[in-house]
């Protein structure tokens, strides 16, 4: 059995980690037997979730534990060379760029932090719950700051996002799927990024911009459709098994 160690908050249906979205997405999709354990980054291989036990072995970082599951179930999306290509190139932008752009905008500003302490931390018993919050938005704030998006303004960060907003919408405007009309493994990602910003239960202000991008709403009807065809549903990504 594949255990998949990860976070069990959720926001509008869909885990609040797009890595851990991710890869319980791709599991469902391939029909892949598993179970949800919940877990702290410091319990991983790398510091960070997800992670797995999968064959008697621990397995991090999202993209390594994906390809190990398609390499061990021989899975072929069936992309050319050249979709190969241009899904690293969106995921790269999107893995490395807009998701730190989020992070900024859930764990900086203050209304925000409001609604992330609570749904982060609200378990969490007291006096410790308010020690534990407060140095786990120190260290996620220096993380910030050690990778760049840290050093700049909110105004400069939601600029920043709204570029990465405008090029996935025009592609996205000409294209079914991140890959052209191929569904894969890289609209996971770019699936649960946008629609964690695209959030009701995690606003930031990121959810007033991308109000105004109407392919990236019409792409998520797109992917959830693509996955409740293969997989059943995609409500509740947070259950305790599949």
């Amino acid at each position: 059995m594949f255990i998949l160690k990860q976070t069990t908050v959720e926001f509008d249906g869909i885990n609040a980690s797009p890595f851990c979205a991710k890869v319980e997405l791709f599991l469902r999709y391939h029909q892949i037997p598993f179970k949800i354990e919940a877990a702290l980054p410091m319990h991983g291989p790398y510091k960070k979730i997800p992670f797995a036990v999968y064959q008697g072995e621990t397995l991090g970082d999202s993209e390594l534990i994906l390809q190990r599951l398609i390499n061990d179930y021989a899975i072929d999306e069936g992309l050319t060379s050249l979709q190969q290509s241009q899904g690293y190139a969106w995921q790269m932008a999107l893995e490395q760029h807009l998701y730190w752009l989020m992070v900024y905008c859930r764990w900086h500003p203050e209304a925000s932090w409001k609604i992330l302490e609570q749904a982060f931390f609200s378990g969490l018993k007291w006096p410790a719950r308010p020690f534990i919050a407060k140095q786990s938005r120190k260290l996620v704030l220096k993380n910030l700051y050690s990778q760049g998006v840290g050093r700049f303004s909110l105004k400069q960060v939601l600029q920043a996002a709204e570029q990465c907003f405008v090029a996935l919408e025009a592609h996205l405007s000409k294209n079914t799927f991140i890959c052209g009309d191929t569904f894969s493994r890289f609209d996971l990602f770019a699936y649960a990024i946008v629609k964690n910003i695209d959030n009701h239960d995690m606003p930031t202000p990121l959810a007033s911009i991308i109000e105004g991008f109407s392919q990236l709403k019409l792409y998520q009807a797109r992917v959830e459709q693509a996955l409740k065809n293969k997989a059943g549903s995609v409500h509740s990504l947070t259950s305790l098994s599949a």
